[in-house]
């Protein structure tokens, strides 16, 4: 491989590196790659790049503009009798140092989205959107076609159209759950989970339908939910009522619980504020919801606030009660971003 394809297929992978999108194959191949140039000053100032981006995953506009700096001087450094001969040498070095420059230029314009203020001086909390089909490490709230809403535990996924046509709603958990169902009446919400199948009109509930489980279990915080596997219906419940179906001897047990317990201690996961930044909860927000959020300034970014919530709130709902508890705060939502903002 030529020098010149070498640094293009660094700056592509780097770039992919960036934006979270390499696999460990492409993360092993960019670190062959780096270790493969000829160059000794380019293969340094690629390995700082690659060092800083492996340990920390963010790279500070300081940082970089060092490492810029660095680049420059070495190119001012070529004399003139080098480049008459040394062409080719110089040539090449030209084509790194231009990559180089590619990668920086990428790596700011990430740090600004990512980490700090924008020209107006507004601190963002970017949105790590991922499908709802795919585990995640944190808990997050995903709101459906119809407006009924998930609270999606770790690790859960669900699957569902990105309309609801015909005469039923229905979608498939694996993992565990909190529901809000959007009543309709002319079409059930049905969710399927591996034999057990449950319909609601209009309620809200939780499952727990975790597929290394031997168990299958429903508790209902709201209204009426009927359950069943393909043979009966095991279970019509309401308010505070739990069914618990053995999925190897296809037992079930009704008992009386407190569903709002059973649901609020997994689904408050990271909503506990103890002196948080406005900043450090809008990075929360920003993920657990898949919203951008936009600080007005570093003063109310730093605002620190006390607060609790059960995490079967939706966003509007945190954030009313985060800018009454900071009185000088305001939201809005345009163009699907959460602006914070000073009243005054």
């Amino acid at each position: 491989m030529t020098n010149t394809m070498e640094t293009g297929r660094i700056q592509y992978l780097l770039k992919k590196y960036l934006s979270q999108n390499c696999n460990s194959d492409e993360k092993k191949e960019l670190n062959l790659l780096i270790n493969s140039l000829q160059d000794e000053d380019l293969k340094a100032e690629f390995r700082a790049l690659w060092t800083n981006y492996s340990s920390e995953l963010t790279l500070s506009e300081e940082d970089s503009q060092d490492i810029l700096a660095n680049i420059l001087s070495e190119k001012k450094n070529l004399n003139l009798d080098q480049r008459r001969t040394n062409r080719r040498s110089v040539y090449l070095r030209a084509i790194s140092v231009a990559a180089s420059l590619l990668i920086l230029v990428s790596i700011g314009i990430y740090v600004r989205k990512n980490k700090g203020l924008n020209e107006s001086g507004a601190v963002i909390a970017k949105a790590v959107l991922v499908s709802p089909d795919k585990a995640t490490t944190y808990t997050r709230t995903i709101v459906l076609p119809d407006g009924s809403s998930v609270v999606l535990h770790a690790g859960s996924t669900i699957d569902y159209p990105r309309t609801f046509g015909g005469k039923t709603r229905e979608i498939t958990l694996v993992g565990e759950a909190y529901f809000d169902v959007k009543h309709d009446s002319q079409r059930p919400f049905i969710i399927h989970t591996g034999a057990v199948k449950t319909t609601v009109l209009g309620t809200a509930f939780d499952i727990k339908a975790w597929p290394d489980h031997k168990n299958i279990i429903v508790s209902v915080t709201r209204g009426k939910v009927r359950v069943e596997n393909d043979k009966k219906v095991l279970a019509v419940l309401t308010i505070n009522q739990q069914i618990n179906y053995d999925v190897q001897n296809t037992t079930a047990k009704q008992h009386k619980v407190n569903s709002d317990e059973i649901v609020s201690s997994w689904a408050k996961q990271d909503l506990d504020f103890d002196g948080a930044t406005f900043e450090s909860i809008a990075q929360v927000l920003s993920k657990r919801y898949g919203k951008d959020i936009s600080i007005g300034n570093v003063q109310l970014a730093k605002t620190q606030i006390v607060s609790s919530f059960a995490g079967t709130e939706s966003l509007e709902n945190i954030l009313d009660v985060l800018c009454t508890i900071n009185s000088d705060a305001q939201f809005e939502e345009k163009n699907n971003e959460i602006i914070i903002s000073n009243k005054n």
